[in-house]
């Protein structure tokens, strides 16, 4: 079985991935359901949901809760589902094609934040208590974790937790800020220090004395969700209320991030392909200058890109959720410490999650952008849906972390998987060597051979300049912030590559050859060693020494001529988009 990371050292094809392709039947079964749902209840009635409309919004949770959706990851003696997080991401993405934004952040901070850190560290009374209504949909769930003075830097929170003289209860006192779902839920999975030094989890029922509930927050996009501040004064939480164990609520928080990270990601994949079914029925119907706009080749461009964009995050995303399901598939359920083991299962591939958090939430921004400009001027329009899109998906990449933070967390993490030597990283920095003195990569496979000897010499030169890297800063490496959010990108450029390559392998070998799959893979290569290629050359102008500089970029350029592929883009966009107008909707 595959580590996080490993896609950097190990080469295309050496194992085989989890793709869409892997879904069961039952799954799909349930993805249909999701899906169902979301289009024939959510669609219509995103323009009530969009006006802050809470009883609406709870009525379709609570029938979501019927259907068992909000309850996929609670486990079966808690009246809950209990199933794998492939199940689980896939009814994200199902559920985000009812287009509406807001209803997606209700019912993924309720699934996901509110309710996993109960599940992974509640106590079997607190599981009992409260996992069957949250699953159920009768209660809604929210989590507090940011307060004013504390964002990204969750640890410098000030609000406090005293134990009571009589020993029956924490005291909370201090302001959580931004609270999903706050005026709708009747439990605050809450963050406090404990004699202001013990970063500590705790259930906060609503309901509870001192609890004040702020005003709605005025927002730029996701307006039907409800976001409120939260003031404790003198909140009496019963001690048998404590999340976990004293002075370890970063570990609550940090690992239940990684989940909503990846939840995220299927969120907004189900959105992409929302906003790309609903751009190419527009452009079809409307002409200009006697055609239809998807006749324009700059338009078909545009859908191509959203295409591919949306395939690679798929790819990625189900990649690591199927890495995921692997890793926790080798516990024992029967264990007594079960669901705490599968916290460290899912933090193995936290870089992987953070990468498709970051990758997911930009290209769908950038994937909405261009649905609303096909849309023209329409599409600025509160009429059409992109304009709502557009919005609503700009805080994505401040959410679960923002994209700045989680980018210094893939290179961090690499850093130090190299220095710990626990990832085989110098051994594979070693073979540049090699290479820089007239080795060649040699791939095997006929499918897609000169995609995957590309993507083999991205790895290369991702890690020359990695190596580089940590020849001039050492372990510091972690505080060039400028650097490492190059790397970043570096990394997860070759994971989505190595990720469609080996799916789109995987499919052909199995189904055959499929012209679209082949384009797609072809584009997201040339595209990817291309942005590679670029930024390890702004790296190596930025740390290396001017005698040391005129070396690795004649090093550079070695590594990455033969990561070149000569292909016609404009053409292999055309047959793109070519296809998705005879499907009519995204079709893979």
């Amino acid at each position: 079985m595959a580590v996080g990371g490993s896609f950097i050292v190990e080469p295309i094809g050496r194992r085989n991935i989890f793709t869409v392709d892997d879904i069961s039947e039952e799954q799909q079964e349930i993805g249909r359901m999701a899906e169902s749902f979301a289009v024939e209840q959510i669609l219509p009635k995103k323009s009530d949901i969009q006006k802050l409309n809470g009883d609406l919004t709870k009525k379709l949770m609570r029938d979501l809760g019927e259907l068992g959706m909000l309850s996929v990851d609670i486990p079966e003696e808690y009246d809950g589902m209990g199933m794998d997080k492939v199940t689980s991401a896939l009814i994200n993405e199902k559920v985000a094609m009812g287009e509406s934004g807001s209803f997606m952040v209700t019912f993924s901070a309720h699934t996901g934040i509110a309710t996993l850190p109960i599940v992974f560290f509640g106590t079997e009374e607190q599981k009992k208590k409260y996992l069957p209504k949250l699953g159920s949909g009768e209660w809604i769930g929210s989590y507090g974790l940011t307060e004013p003075g504390a964002g990204s830097d969750a640890l410098a929170a000030k609000t406090t937790a005293v134990l009571s003289e009589d020993g029956k209860y924490y005291i909370l006192n201090g302001s959580k800020q931004f609270i999903s779902n706050g005026s709708w839920a009747k439990t605050l999975i809450c963050y406090a220090k404990i004699d202001g030094e013990k970063f500590t989890g705790f259930i906060v029922n609503m309901d509870l004395p001192g609890v004040e509930i702020g005003a709605e927050e005025v927002k730029m996009g996701y307006k039907g969700s409800s976001t409120v501040s939260v003031v404790l004064n003198d909140v009496k939480v019963p001690v048998e209320d404590m999340l976990g164990i004293p002075g370890k609520g970063h570990h609550i928080a940090f690992n239940t991030l990684n989940i909503g990270r990846y939840k995220l990601g299927a969120a907004v994949l189900g959105s992409s392909k929302a906003a790309i079914n609903e751009a190419v029925k527009y452009a079809l119907e409307r002409r200009q200058f006697g055609q239809p706009i998807a006749d324009f080749d700059a338009i078909k461009s545009k859908f191509a890109n959203m295409i591919v964009r949306t395939y690679e995050l798929e790819s990625i995303l189900y990649r690591t959720v199927g890495d995921i399901d692997a890793a926790i598939g080798k516990l024992d359920p029967k264990a007594d410490d079960y669901y705490q083991k599968i916290v460290p299962a899912i933090e193995t591939y936290a870089t992987e999650a953070s990468m498709t958090k970051v990758f997911g939430t930009e290209s769908h921004w950038l994937t909405t952008d261009d649905g609303l400009q096909i849309f023209g001027g329409y599409g600025y329009t509160e009429e059409y849906p992109l304009a709502a899109m557009v919005r609503d998906t700009r805080v994505d990449r401040i959410f679960e972390g923002t994209n700045e933070i989680n980018r210094q967390i893939i290179t961090g993490y690499f850093l130090k998987k190299a220095l710990t030597e626990a990832l085989p990283i110098r051994d594979r920095i070693k073979q540049n060597e090699a290479l820089l003195n007239g080795a060649s990569i040699k791939i095997v496979s006929d499918i897609l051979r000169a995609e995957k000897t590309a993507l083999e010499y991205a790895k290369a030169i991702t890690l020359y300049v990695f190596n580089e890297s940590i020849i001039r800063f050492g372990q510091a490496l972690r505080h060039e912030q400028q650097l490492g959010e190059l790397l970043a990108d570096m990394f997860t450029d070759v994971y989505v590559m190595d990720s469609v390559l080996a799916r789109v392998s995987q499919y052909v070998e199995k189904n055959d050859y499929e012209a679209n799959r082949i384009n797609i893979a072809q584009i997201s290569t040339a595209l990817g060693t291309q942005r590679i290629t670029n930024n390890a050359r702004t790296a190596l102008l930025s740390i290396e020494t001017e005698h040391e500089l005129d070396q690795a970029l004649t090093d550079l350029e070695t590594l990455s001529r033969p990561a070149g592929l000569r292909l016609n883009l404009f053409e292999l966009r055309r047959k793109l988009a070519d296809s998705l107008y005879e499907h009519g909707k995204y079709m893979l």
